[in-house]
């Protein structure tokens, strides 16, 4: 039934599927042998039985002889069920043999394929432009983050006036005029000193005129 449905469908059993299937038929019409051997051999041995109470001991000896013929068929059947079975089974491991073998080769085209697409050569390649891009976003990091752009118009003619303001608020925080320390008013404060209205005055006035500087300074 198989084998007709196999027929319907259009495949065509392999050969050692085939050759697999006989050996097995062959097997069971060889039980079926060793079946009617035993049968014959315990009919001979009963005859044997029958014979010698009869008192014919040479007949009974002929059918003893039969029987170990019988016997040795059996054994003798056995031993090439044996060896058939030990076909059926190497044509097993054969058949894993040539999956396994198959399957290697299709594994080995698949890593022929991967090294293709990514090889050693490639690969290479990728990392040097993955190299060179991460340098490139680096260097955009560097420029968004420079403060160049803060100091437009800082030139050194700036720095020196700076520079020279900074001086006279030293020199004033060094000669008492400003407090070295807390945070500066927009007017400067008037130093409480003890000597006459006048002196006072210019003491005032020549503050004015310091302070009026750093202001013409800041803004220039």
């Amino acid at each position: 039934m198989k084998r007709f449905k196999g027929f319907l469908t259009g495949k065509k059993p392999s050969s050692s599927t085939e050759t697999k299937a006989k050996l097995k038929r062959t097997i069971n019409q060889m039980e079926v042998k060793i079946k009617n051997y035993n049968r014959q051999a315990d009919e001979q041995y009963e005859l044997a039985r029958n014979l010698l109470k009869s008192g014919n001991k040479t007949g009974a000896q002929q059918a003893l002889k039969r029987r170990e013929l019988y016997l040795t068929q059996i054994t003798n059947t056995h031993a090439k069920i044996a060896n058939l079975q030990r076909t059926i089974d190497t044509l097993d491991v054969s058949a894993d043999n040539v999956s396994l073998t198959q399957t290697l080769g299709e594994a080995q085209v698949a890593i022929d394929q991967n090294i293709a697409s990514a090889s050693p050569e490639k690969t290479e390649e990728i990392m040097m432009a993955l190299e060179d891009s991460i340098e490139q976003v680096s260097d955009m990091e560097e420029a968004l983050t420079d403060t160049t752009i803060t100091e437009i118009g800082m030139d050194v003619e700036v720095d020196d006036r700076i520079s020279a303001q900074m001086a006279e608020l030293e020199a004033e925080i060094a000669s008492g005029s400003l407090p070295s320390t807390g945070v500066r008013t927009s007017e400067p404060p008037i130093p409480v000193s003890s000597d006459t209205p006048e002196k006072r005055e210019a003491e005032k006035k020549k503050i004015d005129e310091m302070r009026k500087q750093i202001e013409e300074g800041l803004r220039s």
